[in-house]
């Protein structure tokens, strides 16, 4: 993707060229389609700086669209032949025809809606090789099993997605790597242009499968380690040496040249980990520290669940090497957007999407938002069935052997709600950072049984999470007896 550059991305222009009172008109005629099905944009973006390509009258009607072009190609500080073949990219193109359909569709708004999903994490199996305590998705020996899709079904879905302008495609599970299609299906999704990537647990980083990943030419790999040393990593995993398999295969992605992350979820137990985890990834090589949510859900229950002052400080750890231009760590916390944001961050976080280097750029944040759950993306399970977020394995949005994904993004019920942030409970509705936090939906959901309902991971509602968590401890516990 591209490296932005220092130049001031000119935000305030960008907005009155997309808020004016012609645009909703001229998003209009760039998605009109011509009788081969392609659409106004695409002839642009296939003729940009080639003036012979457009007729004078086409140029005239996409005239601001090319100026718009014209200001993220400076933005990036990229020369006129560099970002023609930017504009080839598919996964650029997604993008930027995802972006314009969302315009179209609900307009400029803070945070955006989007017309489609920038990346659907894909749940592709239930089985796996471990038996970690924390799995949102009950995966593995003794866990739910599931009615799995067959590679057919699997192959309709990576085109629906394609077909829609989905960006990204997250490999989650279970573990991905144990199922025997997997590098059949990675390799048809990325023919059809898709950005990919890994969620592991990096036991299975064979010389074989790594040279198959690179080979496929993956975005990165994100691969689990849950502490610095093996005794608690291994405990928590559920599998005796684990933790050295996985920084094998963490070690032979990185040497392989393929953009490794490490994903970490903080929980109670591993708390003081933290620090240690970013002299782990300088020693490993690793690219990010990927820092997860801990939801309780799934196996993973709330004894485990730090608390919000614990919360709290995490997110000083990781803004103190945001802040030192490290750019090293990446969250799904949305509290992560409005800590920087309080602070006045000279750079920001964009959830687990990127990081940017500029106050200017940080009015992405605005846009983009935190939570995305049924908003920028959504969960795809093992059977076909469609969760808003993987952290809501039974919220069920739609099922793909009976519906297109298209009617379930864009009709489902529960998305449409999930899209509101109106009606939040307080203290997140009310909270000036609602549209770059709006707190974690699936935490509201588990503590509260409310989707809206205040997240009690933050510390602005630390008062819900003391209320709550008495009972909850203790309902689990006689549920599991």
């Amino acid at each position: 993707m591209w490296v932005i550059s220092k130049r001031r991305f000119d935000v305030t222009k960008l907005r009155f060229l997309l808020k004016n009172a012609l645009s909703t008109k001229l998003i209009r005629t760039a998605m009109e389609t011509d009788e081969t099905g392609k659409t106004n944009l695409e002839s642009l973006l296939d003729s940009y700086g080639e003036k012979t390509k457009l007729s004078p009258v086409q140029r005239m009607k996409l005239y601001p669209i090319i100026k718009v072009l014209d200001i993220v190609k400076k933005s990036f500080g990229r020369d006129t032949e560099t970002f023609k073949k930017d504009l080839k990219d598919p996964v650029i193109r997604k993008i930027i025809l995802n972006s314009f359909n969302s315009l179209l569709t609900y307009g400029l708004s803070t945070p955006q809606n989007f017309h489609m999903p920038l990346m659907v994490v894909w749940n592709y199996t239930n089985d796996c090789n471990l038996r970690c305590k924390h799995c949102y998705q009950n995966a593995g020996p003794g866990g739910e099993k599931r009615d799995e899709m067959s590679t057919e079904e699997k192959m309709r879905v990576v085109d629906e997605l394609h077909q829609n302008n989905v960006v990204t495609i997250y490999f989650s599970g279970g573990e991905p790597l144990v199922a025997p299609d997997f590098f059949d299906i990675a390799e048809y999704a990325k023919k059809k242009g898709f950005y990919l990537c890994i969620a592991t647990n990096g036991t299975l980083m064979t010389e074989k499968n790594v040279e198959r990943i690179k080979n496929i030419g993956f975005g990165y790999i994100a691969a689990s380690l849950d502490a610095s040393t093996p005794e608690k990593h291994d405990t928590f995993r559920g599998v005796p040496g684990m933790w050295e398999r996985s920084c094998e295969g963490i070690r032979r992605l990185v040497d392989a040249g393929v953009t490794t992350c490490i994903q970490f979820t903080l929980t109670k137990e591993n708390f003081d980990e933290l620090p240690k985890m970013f002299d782990l990834r300088e020693k490993l090589g690793a690219y990010k520290v990927i820092v997860y949510n801990y939801i309780p859900c799934g196996r993973a229950g709330f004894e485990n669940d730090p608390t919000p002052e614990q919360k709290e400080e995490a997110l000083r750890i990781m803004y103190e090497k945001i802040d030192a231009g490290y750019h090293v760590v990446a969250a799904t916390a949305p509290q992560l957007g409005r800590y920087c944001k309080e602070k006045n961050a000279s750079s920001m976080i964009i959830a687990h999407y990127a990081d940017v280097k500029s106050k200017e750029l940080s009015t992405i944040s605005d846009i983009v938002g935190g939570c995305g759950a049924g908003r920028v993306y959504c969960a795809v399970q093992p059977d076909g069935l469609v969760t808003p977020c993987v952290y809501m394995p039974h919220l069920v949005a739609g099922d793909l052997r009976k519906q297109s994904f298209k009617e379930i993004w864009q009709e489902s019920p529960l998305m449409v709600s999930l899209r509101d942030k109106s009606d939040l409970k307080e203290t997140c509705g009310s909270c000036e950072y609602n549209g770059v936090c709006g707190g974690c939906r699936a935490r509201a959901y588990e503590y509260t049984g409310d989707l809206k309902g205040p997240d009690p991971g933050c510390i602005k509602n630390k008062e819900v999470y003391y209320s709550l968590i008495g009972k909850l401890k203790k309902q689990e516990k006689q549920k599991r007896a």
